[in-house]
């Protein structure tokens, strides 16, 4: 699910950088997580969308980029307020994304 290649680009290799950004992100998800779900439950679709907006530059930092691509998808929906009954599908989608990706951090990645 994480691709390092372009962190390991933009940090030189640099192991520490890399391992202070994947703690970020596990930081982050809790957050993020419930940013998204309050505002889906809420139908506040503009916090939706900003939330969905934040959660996807974190995916792509770390090489996610089809859960990167889901919620550009769900931020231009929300945008335009269209088409809301998908929404549910991408939030449920992203819950699984951050615990798959939290879980692949804490095994163990590969840095090398």
């Amino acid at each position: 699910m994480i691709n390092l290649d372009y962190l390991k680009t933009t940090t030189n290799n640099d192991r520490e950088t890399i391992l202070s950004l994947l703690d970020l992100f596990i930081l982050q998800i809790p957050e993020l997580k419930s940013g998204i779900i309050t505002a889906f439950d809420e139908k506040n679709w503009f916090a939706l969308k900003e939330t969905a907006h934040k959660a996807k530059n974190s995916f792509q930092i770390l090489g996610m980029q089809d859960e990167a691509d889901e919620l550009q998808k769900l931020e231009i929906l929300c945008n335009q307020e269209i088409d809301t009954h998908l929404y549910e599908g991408f939030v449920k989608r992203f819950i699984i994304a951050c615990d798959l990706s939290t879980s692949e951090i804490k095994k163990g990645i590969d840095l090398s």
